[in-house]
């Protein structure tokens, strides 16, 4: 379950943090995978995803656009489907398996994660009306 965005604008860096009880990553983290361009996965010991961290973060989570702080950075499948205002299996059917729908960022065994932003993107190009969606996750910014 996401835990945690921190954006440290200083480095254009933010880091997603998907195991909340590793606040402290120091000791955790076994191996850094690059994922795609500017995306780096850290994985425990046994392969397990402690977080993400996305290079480049202000073009990539646009935000400049966003105000102060990236609200609901990614999205899985429920947190898209409620975006679109449809159940999850329709989502699943009628958006995220098509061909030209954002690609994730990363597939986990619970299920895919996507950039808000991307979803965002492809519905007003489709002019899809965005639903509000969930709360916020916990965000923080460091210098």
């Amino acid at each position: 379950m996401l835990s945690t965005v921190q954006i440290d604008r200083e480095n254009d860096l933010a880091y997603i943090l998907l195991r909340p009880e590793l606040q402290d990553r120091r000791g955790v983290v076994s191996r850094s995978v690059r994922i795609a361009e500017d995306f780096i996965v850290d994985l425990d010991h046994d392969g397990q995803i402690v977080g993400i961290e996305i290079l480049h973060a202000s073009s990539r989570l646009k935000l400049k656009q966003a105000g102060e702080t990236p609200c609901d950075v990614v999205a899985g499948v429920a947190e898209a489907a409620e975006m679109v205002g449809i159940k999850k299996p329709n989502f699943v059917r009628d958006y995220a398996n098509k061909t030209d729908f954002p690609a994730p960022i990363v597939a986990l065994a619970s299920g895919r994660l996507w950039l808000r932003s991307d979803i965002e993107e492809y519905l007003r190009q489709r002019s899809v009306r965005v639903e509000r969606g969930r709360p916020c996750a916990q965000v923080s910014t460091e210098p």
